[in-house]
């Protein structure tokens, strides 16, 4: 007799140095488009970094490796790095996010105060 199959996702919550995790960064497997874990980042250069990832998906098992560069800063902060030459967006193309127009609700968003 064939037992039926579960569903049972890894949860992976640890982050370097085996500490507890604050936050989860996944990765969407190339794949099957399931979450995948980082398991180990080394810092080329400043602006590059090289991520090994593995898909939680176990019917998958996809492990990879992928190129985090940096693009540009939207806000330089407040720290001077004249060593460091990091490319400013240039202000026409900064993100902004802006609140929904009053009294047109975004579906997207949840509220606390709306109804049902």
């Amino acid at each position: 007799m064939t037992r039926p199959l579960i569903e049972a996702p890894l949860q992976f919550r640890t982050s370097s140095g085996g500490e507890r995790a604050k936050h989860n960064a996944l990765i969407t497997c190339p794949k099957c488009e399931a979450p995948s874990f980082i398991r180990r980042s080394t810092r080329v250069t400043e602006r590059v970094k090289h991520i090994d990832a593995h898909c939680t998906n176990t019917g998958c098992g996809h492990t990879f490796g992928l190129e985090l560069v940096f693009r540009h800063s939207y806000n330089p902060g407040l720290l001077e790095r004249p060593d460091l030459d990091l490319p400013v967006c240039p202000r026409d193309q900064v993100p902004h996010i802006l609140p929904p127009e009053r009294g047109r609700d975004d579906p997207n968003q949840i509220t606390m105060f709306g109804s049902g």
